[in-house]
């Protein structure tokens, strides 16, 4: 019987054993999932905006209400800037105010915080309305000069049935690695610049969007106006863009398209947790 005890208690101490072993690579790999997993998630559907600006008279009144319950706060009457630092509207445009406001960047709490993506604040009508009274503030304060307008996406080209003026993905990419990717990533997954200013990823950002934004250049982006990127290369930019919504893969795991970091990440988690599992149970052994 002693004997059998003590056959007992070993069978159990190596259990145990195997049970530390296993447990601190289980949870290193646990919480490698957990990230990508939720990388994998922070994705949303692209929502997208009307490439025409209404001049009725009807939306341009219910815009004025809109404006005066929610912007004339920061952006003053009719446009003409705020004593916060809130900007002039006046010469905006309607690119910048369709931008702003579909992509949910304004209202803003505090005048001062970078406008980062948000669900949007309005709906598609009161979107409408606002921008065409946004857009109609140059005649209502008698001023002759406008902002970008809303700009329209050039189609892709198909064959066959190729459309003229259409854009291929071929020249997107290379317009946006040489003018987007330094700061959004070759993926446009985002990131980080000094001083705290984000990056956003593109992978919810409609055509009509990715083209306002190039036009506008909302903070800390700059302006590309139309002797840097013709419209047709704005075109194939936000064609590029789309397509990078669900890009293509070669071969292997995507991971969410971050690029090296994501890919370092796993090299680091695996490699890592296959080395100590190694480590530990050869150390056991010993």
């Amino acid at each position: 019987m002693t004997r059998t005890r003590k056959i007992v208690r070993r069978v159990l101490r190596g259990r145990g054993t195997g049970r530390r072993v296993l447990a601190g690579p289980a949870v290193v790999l646990a919480l490698g999932v957990a990230a990508f997993a939720f990388m994998a998630l922070t994705g949303g559907a692209a929502r997208g905006a009307d490439a025409t600006v209404s001049t009725s008279p009807q939306d341009i009144a219910a815009g004025e209400q809109l404006y005066a319950a929610h912007c004339q706060s920061c952006h003053g009457v009719n446009g003409v800037g705020g004593t916060n630092g809130s900007p002039q509207l006046i010469t905006a445009g309607a690119a910048a105010a369709d931008f702003y406001i579909s992509t949910g960047r304004m209202p803003l709490n505090n005048p001062h915080d970078q406008a980062l993506r948000h669900h949007s604040y309005f709906d598609a009508a009161q979107t409408r309305q606002l921008v065409a009274y946004i857009n109609a503030l140059p005649q209502i304060n008698h001023v002759a000069a406008t902002g970008p307008g809303i700009p329209t996406v050039a189609p892709l080209c198909t064959s066959p049935g190729t459309p003229s003026g259409c854009v291929n993905l071929s020249d997107g990419e290379r317009y946006f690695s040489l003018n987007c990717a330094q700061c959004h990533q070759a993926a446009g997954s985002g990131g980080m610049l000094s001083k705290g200013n984000v990056i956003p990823s593109l992978h919810n950002a409609s055509l009509t969007q990715v083209a306002e934004a190039v036009r506008v250049g909302p903070m800390p982006m700059p302006v590309f106006g139309s002797g840097q990127l013709s419209n047709q290369q704005v075109s194939a930019i936000a064609q590029y863009v789309q397509y990078l919504h669900n890009p293509t893969n070669a071969g292997g795991l995507g991971i969410s398209h971050f690029g090296p970091i994501a890919e370092g990440f796993v090299g680091i988690v695996l490699g890592f947790g296959i080395l100590l599992l190694a480590s530990r149970l050869i150390g056991n052994r010993g």
